[in-house]
């Protein structure tokens, strides 16, 4: 057994040690009561799941996107479609759930669309101005003709010398009159949204909630999952699915929290069973796992009061900060447990536990918080709050491991119920597996590391981020299925149903010359060159030049008088009669367009028409990083005039511009923060010089396996490399401050001591990030990935690196001192 008796701790430990020892049950009875106050009000914590919440308030997507939220009326939308091979059973499915989906009530639902049955009533009611201006002018000369023949033909001394004109073509009178024909045939037809091969029937629900209302879009779906379930067992043989934003909303949202939970609650799981095997104490691992519980819900709390959301990028916090934040508590046990081993007892025990353990534990937990907090500085929200919350839980789980576990511990101890255990055998084994010949080990790894930063100089400067946006979304069962169902739709109605993005401007009078200019860029270029694929607005809806058809059909009208009609055959008077329109005709506005096609252009204050509607050019695949940064630049580049625009595009492509731009500065900033923290605490020794060293070599090793293993750098690993560098400081700092207080020439015998506390670490942090391989998302899969990595390279740099440097260094001083 290592000796660890050594010198009198200092008189702060001995004085602390005795408040804490002496106070031992309020402590505890505080602990459980602020708890649980602090539990409760954690528990009322948001999840956002939408991208725009990584990015700040001020960002210009941002701002766009909110401002254009609060103009908007309808915000979510769903599209619910029939399938079956039966067109009755097809038909009578989809009006059993129009009728259905109606009685959830205006609450969840603001309209919903079921045919053409509105556009063509309006279609009809208006069909002289919605005739082509050329079509009215064929007609108006056609009609002359017949009607100035009429008159010559009514005239009893007319004689027709000429032979008649060979016909050249059908009448154009003739030709709008059956236009007219087919109009109002289909006027009393409603036009159901059916497929051409008449299997598929859709319709489109719009709602008065934003879909990141995740309780509206529980209690829409749910109304919808009956409706549907009733609907199947009436019809059978029919097939319904949903698809829409507020399906996939949603479904990333349960995924996340779902997410959560689960990794809470393996990470607990795992991490306990270690720690049984470590400590083979109940009790031991009962005051760790609750002073543990203690900081992480304190750290929850506060993220309540302070940010008072989770994001995507923090939504799992509290899987890293149970597997990160006990690391200290677990050398804080580890210690206690060794002390009472060589006979010491209460308040000695506790003094010597903190003498032993604080420097190191303090020097790693300010390390690991520095390393969090260095994402503070950057603008990026995703880093911003990741900062926040780790580097508060940092703090509090080192707080209350030397408040809340000592105090346990020692109110254990007191009743006699702690029996320490021989040591365990992983601090042998550790031992045994270091190379004999240090130096020689020392030599190799270095060398090792100088290879690394070079394959890590390559990774870094060959374009290392994820440029397929698809491998950032959460993919299950929910999602694979509204994908199937949308590309239904898409095939059978075209794309561009749902998706694309808004182009908001302040005036009604601006949207008109905005869409020329913006049509006219476009002339010309074919399909993979336009900047748009589609531009809609309200004029869309409203009869093109009514002012010259309005003119036209006036002479059509003057044309009729009852004298020309007189001079008409019966037949010809009738489909004369037929051109002529009425005598009410005037220009309509915006708002004779019906609701149920006008919606997507009103806003919030009923006004309308200031809103247009664009897909992005299909030579842009806007899952693609690079053409969307691409795209969202050359719609920038336009100028718009003070136009708002909203749309996943321009927010996906301010999160890639702010990772590059904060990723690179927040490392830094960990970096030089580790090094300070290490100097500060440790003095510039060769202890806190071997500590930076493994720091430096752990990170550098992470990169290079990224590298190697072609593992491509998101918005959530970036987040990896600060944190690595805080772990490289954090397990080498113990290793160090060990080899400090036990005295030179024992650097191999160290890790007999505390190498199994920080294995023990490094295996309760893995933990934690190893639960995100469990996320359904696939940013947090990869982070979850990364971070490993680098635990692995920190760890295994610190049990073999800086007992083999520490060794190197001690003979360098001793060599010195003989000379």
């Amino acid at each position: 057994m290592h000796d660890v008796g050594g010198q009198e701790p200092p008189r702060a430990a001995v004085w602390f040690a005795g408040v804490v020892v002496r106070w031992r049950w309020a402590i505890a009875a505080l602990a459980i009561v602020g708890t649980a106050f602090a539990a409760r009000y954690a528990a009322t914590l948001p999840v956002y799941t939408d991208f725009s919440y990584l990015l700040p308030p001020s960002a210009r997507s941002v701002k766009d996107l909110r401002a254009i939220e609060k103009r908007a009326r309808v915000i979510g939308t769903a599209m619910v479609a029939v399938e079956s091979k039966d067109p009755v059973a097809r038909e009578k499915a989809a009006r059993m759930l129009r009728d259905g989906i109606l009685a959830l009530g205006p609450s969840l639902i603001s309209s919903l669309t079921f045919d053409q049955g509105a556009a063509r009533k309006f279609g009809w009611d208006n069909r002289w101005l919605f005739a082509s201006l050329e079509d009215l002018e064929k007609a108006r000369d056609s009609l002359r003709k017949e009607i100035d023949r009429a008159k010559l033909e009514a005239n009893p001394l007319y004689v027709d010398l000429d032979d008649a004109p060979a016909p050249t073509g059908p009448d154009a009178a003739a030709e709008l009159r059956k236009k007219l024909a087919d109009a109002e045939a289909k006027k009393d037809d409603p036009g159901e949204l059916v497929s051409d091969d008449k299997t598929l029937q859709m319709m489109v629900i719009r709602t008065a909630f934003s879909s990141a209302d995740s309780a509206k879009d529980i209690a829409l779906l749910e109304g919808l999952e009956g409706v549907i379930a009733d609907v199947k067992q009436q019809v059978p043989g029919t097939d319904i699915g949903v698809a829409g934003d507020v399906v996939v909303t949603l479904a990333e949202h349960d995924a996340i929290l779902n997410g959560m939970l689960i990794a809470t609650l393996v990470t607990i799981g795992l991490v306990g069973l270690a720690l049984l095997l470590f400590y083979r104490s109940i009790l031991t691992v009962g005051a760790l796992s609750w002073s543990l519980m203690v900081g992480t819900i304190a750290t929850f709390a506060l993220t309540r009061g302070t940010i008072g959301h989770l994001n995507l990028a923090t939504a799992f916090l509290s899987s890293i900060v149970i597997g990160n934040g006990i690391n200290c508590g677990i050398i804080v046990a580890a210690r206690y447990i060794e002390e009472l081993r060589a006979g010491r007892r209460g308040a000695d025990a506790v003094a010597r536990t903190f003498a032993g353990t604080f420097k190191g534990t303090l020097a790693a937990s300010l390390t690991a918080a520095t390393a969090y907090a260095s994402l503070v500085i950057t603008d990026f929200r995703g880093f911003r709050h990741f900062g926040v919350i780790g580097g508060m839980g940092m703090i509090l789980c080192w707080i209350s491991a030397y408040t809340v576990l000592p105090a346990c511990l020692a109110i254990v101890e007191r009743a006699g119920k702690l029996r320490p255990r021989e040591e365990p055998a992983i601090g042998r084994t550790l031992e045994r597996l270091v190379p004999k010949r240090l130096g020689r080990a020392a030599f190799v790894i270095l060398w090792l590391a100088a290879a690394a930063g070079g394959v890590t100089a390559w990774f870094l400067t060959h374009h290392p981020f994820e440029s397929n946006f698809r491998n950032l979304r959460t993919y299950n069962g929910t999602i694979t299925e509204e994908e199937r169902w949308m590309g239904k739709v898409d095939h059978s109605f075209g794309q561009g149903i749902s998706g694309g993005f808004v182009i908001a401007v302040p005036t009604r009078a601006e949207v008109r010359p905005l869409v020329e200019r913006l049509r006219a860029l476009d002339a010309g270029k074919d399909d993979k060159h336009k900047l748009f694929s589609r531009l809609n607005t309200l004029d869309d809806l409203l009869p093109a030049d009514q002012d010259k058809k309005l003119a036209v059909l006036a002479e059509i009208r003057g044309m009729l008088t009852p004298d020309a009609l007189d001079a008409m055959s019966d037949d010809d008077r009738r489909d004369a009669l037929k051109l002529r329109p009425p005598d009410d005709l005037r220009a309509l506005g915006d708002d004779d367009v019906p609701e149920e096609l006008a919606w997507p252009f009103i806003e919030a204050d009923q006004s309308r028409g200031k809103v247009i509607l664009a897909m992005s050019g299909w030579g842009y695949e806007i899952w693609n990083a690079d053409d969307l940064v691409r795209f969202s630049d050359d719609v920038r580049r336009l100028d718009l005039d003070g136009a708002l625009l909203g749309g996943t595009a321009f927010v996906f492509a301010d999160v890639l511009r702010s990772i590059e731009r904060d990723g690179p500065r927040a490392t830094m900033v960990a970096c030089i923060a580790a090094i300070l923290v290490v100097i500060v605490i440790m003095g510039w020794s060769r202890h806190a010089f071997a500590t930076l060293v493994c720091g430096a070599v752990g990170t550098v090793f992470m990169l290079a396996a990224a590298a190697l293993l072609d593992m491509h750098i998101n918005f959530l690993d970036f987040v990896a490399l600060p944190i690595t560098v805080g772990i490289g400081i954090d397990y080498a700092v113990n290793i160090a401050a060990r080899d400090r207080a036990d005295g030179p020439g024992h650097a191999r015998e160290v890790l007999h001591t505390v190498g199994g506390a920080v294995a023990l670490s490094s295996y309760t942090t893995i933990v934690g990030y190893g639960t995100l391989l469990l996320s359904q998302n696939r940013a947090i899969r990869s982070f979850g990935g990364a971070a490993i990595l680098g635990e692995l390279t920190c760890l295994t740099t610190a049990l073999v690196l800086a007992p083999a440097l520490l060794w190197v260094l001690a003979e360098r001083a001793r060599k010195r001192r003989a000379k």
